[in-house]
Parts: structure tokens; C-alpha cells; sequence
């Protein structure tokens, strides 16, 4: 991002606001931060100046700014069946926006898909992570890493919301959801690709 319009304090709330454009796509942004957490993690010297956006918008950034629209960030999936790569890229919007619970609903939701794009139909999610497994689709260590995210999707699915959810939760879900996917989808198809450019190397005896 980049401050197109200078830094102002508002006159309630004590935060400070600074105008961007997104240096990709050239829309508006509108950078806030809290003066009590600027403090906190003293981004200059005494007090809070005007400068705030310039010192605030480095490694501690995702801690001090809130960045307005709050626009839902997905993620692509490239070489995942489109249906599953949109399904996985919608959890992640959700946790974009801090609705960790339903980006883990989401995450167990894409591996019900999986299991079933796989030929895995019958049995509950437990049954079908297993029989993957037992396919050799999965090895053991995406196999727990995917029970894992069962686990905590089926309070969701069952509306067991009493215990908190909270962003380190789900960031661990999302994060077993795309070795998940990287293991099912992607290793092999990078691989069919390294596998026929190696061919075509060896069709063609100048390359």
C-alpha cells in the first residue's frame, strides 16, 4: 500500500487514519490504527506523529493497522477440481474476515469433497479419511493432519459452539486443508508436468 493523503488523528477514538491506494490494483484503502497500540509498540520516538503509517507498515503491521473495506481474501488452488479449489478459497475468506468458525466448517466441508472426488462415498468423514488413506491417496501423516481438522469441524457442524475458536485454531486448520490439498492434487500434478517435460527433453535430442 501506499499513503496517497495524509495521516490524521479523528477526533474520537484516538485513531489515526491514513488514504492508500494497493500498489497491485490501484483501488482505495483506508489504513487505521488504534494511538494506544501505536504507543504500545513505539513506533517513534515520544509520542504519535502524523508519520505513524510509514513507521507502523512493517513486520509488526498485521498487528497495528486495520485495513478498511474488509474484502474477503481467498486463496487459489491451482490443479484442485474447481468445485473443491472454490469451497477451499471460501475458508479462507472467512478467516480473512474473522469467522474462524466458518472457515473450519468450510475446511471439513472440502474434505467431504475430496473423499467423495476420490470415489470415497460411504461412511461418516472418519470412515472416508481412513479408506483414502487405505487407498494410498493419503499418507499417514496427511491422513491425522486431516482427522485433525474433523475433529474441530464437527463442533461446528454440530453446533457445539460453547468453547472458543479463535484465529490460532483455524489458521492450524487452514493450514493442515492445504498440505491436504497439496498432497491429493498438486504434488502430482507438478509432478505429470516435470514427468512429460522430461519426456519431451528426451524426444527432442538438441534440447
Amino acid at each position: 500500500m501506499t499513503r496517497v493523503k495524509d495521516s490524521y488523528k479523528t477526533d474520537k477514538g484516538g485513531a489515526w487514519v491514513a488514504f492508500c491506494t494497493c500498489d497491485y490494483c490501484g483501488y482505495p484503502n483506508i489504513a487505521m490504527a488504534d494511538e494506544s497500540a501505536l504507543a504500545t509498540y513505539r513506533v517513534t520516538i515520544g509520542t504519535v506523529s502524523a508519520n505513524w503509517f510509514v513507521d507502523a507498515n512493517g513486520e509488526d503491521s498485521e498487528k497495528l493497522i486495520h485495513w478498511l473495506p474488509e474484502e474477503p481474501l481467498g486463496r487459489e488452488f491451482k490443479d484442485v477440481p474447481q468445485h473443491i479449489s472454490d469451497a477451499a478459497s471460501e475458508a479462507y475468506a472467512c478467516f480473512s474476515i474473522r469467522s474462524y468458525r466458518a472457515a473450519i466448517l468450510m475446511a471439513r466441508s472440502v474434505l467431504e469433497a475430496c473423499a467423495k472426488d476420490k470415489g470415497v462415498t460411504k461412511g461418516n468423514l472418519a470412515s472416508k479419511i481412513d479408506a483414502l488413506a487405505d487407498d494410498g491417496v493419503i499418507s499417514p501423516q496427511i491422513q491425522a493432519e486431516a482427522h485433525e481438522i474433523r475433529y474441530l469441524g464437527n463442533d461446528m457442524a454440530h453446533g457445539d459452539f460453547v468453547e472458543p475458536v479463535g484465529m490460532d485454531d483455524a489458521d492450524d486448520v487452514l493450514g493442515f486443508l492445504a498440505t491436504f490439498l497439496d498432497y491429493v492434487y498438486q504434488m502430482p500434478a507438478a509432478i505429470r508436468r516435470r514427468q512429460e517435460a522430461r519426456k519431451q527433453r528426451g524426444a527432442n535430442p538438441n534440447a
